[in-house]
Parts: structure tokens; sequence; C-alpha cells
């Protein structure tokens, strides 16, 4: 038997991730392939557009044979977090042979480069670095300019999103002395593109389902996805980023300038702007605008204010995923849940069972609140099974 590993969002999932698992299997002669997917909040720093079993269910009928989900404390951080917690579910698995991720360059042998670069650090490399910063350039771009000049020109793709969380993919197999392999899909497309094309951006599909531009959300998906989305907004199932206002600046008034300065990502006087931008301004885009600055990046700045709301502080959140839980799976994919089962990191079908999960049944109801279902709801929700000839 051999797995293929691909860590996503799928928020929404679209005719460009179809793509990726296709090529994906094809690349690495999977017999299945396992996702882990963000659960009900992302790495952008808001809930998930749709609950995770819709996303999940979606994938399924698309190329997956089994989603499992990334814990709020991991998917909603920074990208070496992100990566560390998906990578290492899959390692204790136990029986994943590669991990698949799109990437601007193909190159491997850079990107193993880069990452063990990364990992550790030569005095030139760290000079180079303080060198750029000096300058006023962004860590980012001070790191980036250094491995350009350590790598030369064609290291100047790795500044880019996919290729910049690959690396962080890497990294994390590094660290855990893993033996999963790399499987590189060249993305040539923007990460961020507004408009819907023949393989959209998620940000693109997210701002048409949000329009109520069917005709694009329709060319966007697909086919076997559809029927999944339309159900989903039709019976409610969805969290539109509005929700959040009125909450998030109540969380965010009720914690102070104390509490805030407690949540993840949040340092170096960042609290005080918090507070005073909530006091002044009613959206999270006004917030958020109101704090930003070069020094702090949009993302981060939008991961800590979502933690806010969560209510959840830097010393709560794990080192390590407790366990996981399976979303859902293909009844073809008996064997793989067998022998994912015999790993070293607990699958859990019934969540409200599990008191490791308490802290992400938590989260889960927020997003429930915000998306106007029940509380609790997730609680007792089981895997999402696709029977044979269904997906």
């Amino acid at each position: 038997m051999k797995v293929c590993g691909v860590i996503a969002e799928y928020d929404p999932f679209h005719r460009g991730h179809e793509r990726h698992l296709r090529m994906a299997r094809e690349l690495t002669g999977a017999d299945f392939i396992v996702c882990v997917m963000s659960g009900f909040y992302t790495q952008r720093g808001m809930p998930a557009l749709l609950s995770p079993h819709v996303r999940s269910e979606m994938a399924l009928r698309c190329g997956a044979d089994a989603v499992l989900q990334l814990p709020a404390a991991f998917s909603l951080r920074e990208g070496d977090v992100f990566a560390r917690g998906g990578v290492e579910i899959l390692h204790r698995l136990g029986c994943v042979d590669a991990i698949s991720f799109g990437c601007e360059t193909a190159d491997v042998g850079l990107l193993q480069k880069a990452a063990a670069l990364l990992e550790d650090k030569t005095d030139d490399f760290e000079a180079d670095i303080q060198a750029g910063l000096e300058k006023g350039l962004s860590y980012a771009a001070a790191q980036g300019a250094a491995m350009e000049k350590a790598l030369g020109a064609e290291a100047r793709c790795l500044q880019l999103p996919n290729a910049a969380l690959g690396l962080c993919y890497l990294r994390a197999l590094k660290r855990l002395e893993s033996a999963i392999l790399p499987a590189v899909i060249p993305r040539n497309h923007a990460y961020h593109a507004g408009e819907v094309e023949e393989y959209p951006s998620a940000t693109a599909v997210r701002g048409a389902l949000l329009r109520g531009d069917w005709k694009s959300v329709e060319q966007a998906v697909p086919a076997a996805a559809l029927p999944v989305l339309m159900q989903a907004v039709r019976e409610g199932v969805v969290c539109r980023p509005e929700k959040m206002n009125e909450l998030l600046r109540y969380a965010l008034l009720q914690l102070g300038e104390a509490g805030v300065r407690r949540l993840p990502g949040v340092d170096e006087g960042l609290e005080s702007r918090i507070i005073s931008a909530a006091r002044e301004n009613t959206t999270r885009e006004e917030i958020l605008a109101a704090i930003k600055t070069r020094r702090y990046t949009r993302g981060r700045i939008s991961r800590a204010l979502c933690w806010g709301l969560l209510g959840r502080e830097k010393q709560q959140l794990p080192e390590h995923p407790s366990c996981v839980q399976v979303l859902g799976f293909k009844e073809s994919a008996r064997p793989l849940m067998k022998k994912m089962q015999e790993g070293d990191i607990p699958l859990v079908m019934k969540p409200a069972r599990e008191k490791k999960l308490a802290d992400e049944m938590h989260c889960a109801d927020i997003w429930q609140l915000m998306a106007g279902r029940d509380v609790g709801e997730h609680y007792r929700q089981g895997p999402v099974i696709i029977r044979d000839g269904e997906g």
C-alpha cells in the first residue's frame, strides 16, 4: 500500500485542488491519498467559509480517500506551526510515504538546500539577514535576500507563498527525521488572484460565492463537488466574514490590553494598537487596517484578532497534536483507515467522547454561533462516508 499525504484548507474545494490530487496520485503512484485539512479556522486568520464536514465531502468526491482535521492550534498559526502540525500528523500515522504540495518551483533539490540552510543557518547567512534588517527590510525580505545570495538567483522564487510553505513542510520533515518524501506539483497560478479562471484561487472562489455569482462558482468548482456546496449554502452551513464583526470587537474590549497581550502572535506592544483600534472602529477590516504597519503583517494581526475572538492564550496552545478527528473517508479506503489506526496518533470518530478535543469543540461552537447554527452541532457529527460509486 502506497499512501500520499496532502495538507490543505479547501475553503472551498475547487478545480485547482482536484488537479493537484490527480497529479499527486500520478506522481507518487499512491493507492490512497489522505488529506490533513484545516478545521473551522484558517491560516489567513479567518473562520472558514464552509464547515469542515462540507469541505471534507467535496474533497472526497474529487480525489481524496480520507480527510483528517488539523486542529485550530495549528491551522490558525504562522506557516512553520501550520506545517509542523500537519506534517506531524502525517508522520505519526505511520503509513504515509510522500507529501505532495503545490509550488512555484519543481526543483526539489533547491527546496531541500534551502530547507537545510534555514534549519542550520551559517554565520554568513545570519550576517546577511542582519544586514538586510539594518537596511529596513522586513525579516522575510531580509531572509529572502540572504537566501538568494547563498543559493543563487533561482532562489528568488522561494519567497513566493507556496514555496515558502513548502519549505516549512520540508523543515518539519527534517526535524521529525521522517522518511516521508516530498512530491512537488508545479503551480503557476497566482495564490490570491481575485478573478475566477481555469484553476482559480480559493480567494476568487470565496469572493464569487459571497457575491452570489453562481456562474463563476460553477466554473470554478468540480461537478462532483458542486451539489455539496450548493446544499451547504441552501441550508446555511456558511460563516460569512461580516458575522465576525460584533463578536470580535466585544471579545477584544472584554479582554483589555492585559488579556490581548497573552494572545498568540501578540508582543512588542501590539496589544495597545489592537485595543485602540477596537475602541475606534466597528468592523474587523477597519480594526485590522488601523493596526497594520510594515512591522506587523496583515496575516499576523488577522490571526491574533481571531485568537482574541476565541479567547485562547499562547500558553494554552499545545506543541503537538494529541489526537486527530476523522472528518470523512471513502468506503473503498477501509484498508487505509485500518492502517492509520495502527499509527501512534489516535483517530477520533466520535468527537463528543474525546476529552482531548474540548478546546477544538469550543472553537467549533464559536464558528457555529457566527454561522447561525446550533452550538454543539459539531459534537454530534460522525465522519462523512462516501459509498462505492458515489465519488
